[in-house]
């Protein structure tokens, strides 16, 4: 019987195709079409149980399988043209079957050659076509979306999207809806992934289907678009669906910041009975970065009440305590962790042995600090052995440098820190920051400024070492360097916000080059919108232009964000010349109980002759 190929078309332009080696041929091309063949429809005869006697036998009825001969050499070849390389040649054989039998098994193999070949708009052909012929496939409508989302076609996006929630199962749909923000995120323009899923959840947001999920889904799009107003409709929508919808309270608590009404949302959430574990530790670790420690263990108290066994929340409540001071309540929560547990045999063993290695040791780290603040350095150091007895691991052998550095065992201190092993360059980067850090914790800034020069010189296009390094030279009033170390790290770093604030900062300080202050902080609330040390360095800026009432703005937006104390310092000062003394009191107060020893508002205070 002649091999017929009917309705094959070869002359598209394989140039176009990426070429893959040659393999064995007929072998690995046989494996493929026996994998796709047996997804065609297929009726074997029925065998007779036994023949070993002659019986009467009603007429088998024979369904000849869509994989007749011309369809199954057609595969035959296109398969000995993928393993030949000549990928453009099987996708059109596998296309042009797939469009005359209707095949989705045909349809999918076809986009996967173009899909390895890296063909993406012959890939998008096949699944449009796909989509088309079958339109009740949910693959085909899967394929489709994932290779618009890989392209970067935003605008043909949602049909195939809201197809594919219309063929999930009603019960599943949350899901995929829930899963929709995620799956956009290679998409660059956040503005149109927003846009994609408000068109492809469109009946899910309204009656008769109006799902909670999808309103937090599109809460989720805007807040990433940066468009707080949309998102914060979003999500009071979610939550007067389903008010306790775990995404709809982890919205609102990274709302929170722009929207104070959020946090009480999110609070309102947390006292049902069915609260979400999640949303109580995210709003427990927003609480910790705003320094609301305080606030904070109350949420993880109650989460180690229900989940004792949870170390990772037992070791985050020890570190507020720790942030604190308050080190034997930090001990109390660590000991369940770390006390000896009985054996099977009813002897005890060293909870170590037990616990994995990154629990034991961060649970250590922590007892470290613990024993330093009751001022018991050998103890710390005992405590730092256990975390890395080999004394190879730079972050723990940094604490214990600073211990030693404490007891006036500095040159030790830093002969240690030297002699640990560089297992790659940037071990070498973080052995100089942290001898750096060790000589300014010890206010040793012209020595410290040395070990960074040194570092420069070795690794010259490290932007974190050319960083510390201008940071220093700040310090030290060399306003030359630190402008020429701040600008490399611009040039090599174009997305280096904090080196675009420091540069604006420091010409809004001094009082000079105001306008290019403003260029360079407004370049870096671009690169990091909301960034309260950035929103600071704007509303000094303000300061220093006259503009007090917008200064108090900003100010009082970065402080609300972080109580930091040089943020304090500004603020204060701002009120005090504003006449608001007794806020400004109130301010420094918060300031100096964060960190006492603060250079920038211990200046403020003498500069404006202000005693607390």
């Amino acid at each position: 019987m002649p091999v017929h190929i009917s309705r094959v078309s070869t002359s598209s332009n394989t140039k176009r195709w990426q070429v893959f080696p040659r393999h064995a041929l007929i072998p690995s091309a046989v494996m493929t079409l026996a994998l796709v063949s047996s997804s065609l429809t297929w009726a074997a005869p029925k065998t007779p149980a036994s023949t070993s006697q002659t019986t009467p036998s009603t007429p088998v009825t024979i369904q000849n399988s869509d994989l007749d001969a011309p369809l199954f050499y057609q595969l035959l070849i296109a398969e000995i043209q993928v393993n030949a390389g000549e990928a453009g040649t099987a996708y059109q054989l596998y296309l042009d079957a797939a469009r005359r039998h209707q095949s989705g098994q045909l349809y999918q193999r076809a986009v996967e050659i173009a899909l390895r070949a890296r063909a993406g708009e012959q890939a998008l052909t096949a699944a449009k076509a796909w989509r088309q012929a079958l339109p009740q496939s949910r693959e085909a409508s899967e394929f489709t979306a994932q290779i618009l989302m890989a392209l970067g076609r935003a605008n043909e996006l949602a049909p195939p999207l809201r197809t594919l929630i219309q063929l999930t199962p009603v019960t599943q749909q949350p899901q995929v809806i829930a899963g929709l923000p995620r799956s956009l995120n290679r998409l660059s323009d956040r503005q149109a992934a927003a846009a994609v899923i408000d068109e492809a959840t469109q009946p899910w947001r309204q009656a008769p289907l109006e799902l909670a999920e999808a309103w937090a889904a599109s809460g989720e799009g805007w807040l990433q678009a940066k468009n707080p107003q949309r998102a914060q409709a979003a999500v009071q929508r979610a939550l007067a669906l389903n008010p306790s919808l775990p995404t709809a309270g982890l919205l609102a608590i990274d709302l929170s910041d722009q929207w104070p009404e959020a946090e009480q949302l999110v609070k309102s959430q947390l006292t049902k009975p069915d609260a979400s574990d999640v949303v109580r530790l995210a709003y427990a670790r927003k609480l910790t970065l705003a320094q609301r420690y305080d606030e904070a263990a109350q949420q993880l108290d109650l989460l180690i009440a229900k989940h004792p066994e949870q170390h990772g929340n037992r070791m985050l409540l020890a570190a507020i305590r720790l942030e604190m001071r308050q080190p034997d309540q930090a001990e109390a929560v660590l000991k369940p962790i770390l006390e000896n547990v009985p054996k099977a045999d009813g002897k005890t063993n060293d909870r170590r042995s037990a616990l994995p290695a990154g629990e034991f040791e961060q649970a250590s780290l922590l007892m470290a600090q613990v024993a330093e603040l009751r001022k018991r350095p050998q103890e710390a150091l005992e405590w730092l052995d256990r975390a890395d007895p080999k004394h190879e691991k730079i972050g723990i052998q940094s604490q214990r440098a600073r211990l030693l550095s404490s007891q006036g065992k500095l040159k030790e201190a830093r002969q240690a820190l030297r002699a640990l092993p560089e297992s790659e360059p940037r071990d070498a980067v973080l052995k100089y920051q942290a001898e750096a850090q060790l000589l300014r914790d010890l206010r040793q800034w012209p020595e410290a400024y040395r070990v960074l020069s040194e570092a420069t010189d070795r690794f010259p296009e490290d932007t974190d070492l050319l960083y510390d390094q201008a940071m220093l030279a700040d310090r030290l009033h060399k306003l030359d360097d630190m402008e020429r170390l701040l600008r490399k790290v611009i040039e090599l770093a174009p997305d280096h916000a904090n080196a675009f604030n420091a540069l604006g900062y420091s010409f809004a300080d001094r009082g000079i080059r105001l306008d290019e202050a403003r260029t360079l902080i407004t370049q870096a609330l671009k690169l990091r919108p909301g960034d309260p040390f950035i929103t600071d360095s704007l509303g000094w800026l303000e300061y220093r232009q006259g503009n007090k009432d917008e200064a108090l703005k900003l100010l009082k937006e970065a402080f609300q964000a972080r109580p930091d104390a040089e943020i304090a310092a500004h603020l204060g000062e701002v009120l005090w010349l504003t006449g608001k003394e007794d806020d400004a009191r109130k301010v420094w107060r918060t300031g100096i109980q964060q960190e006492p020893e603060n250079d920038a508002l211990k200046s403020t205070l003498q500069r404006l002759r202000v005693h607390l």
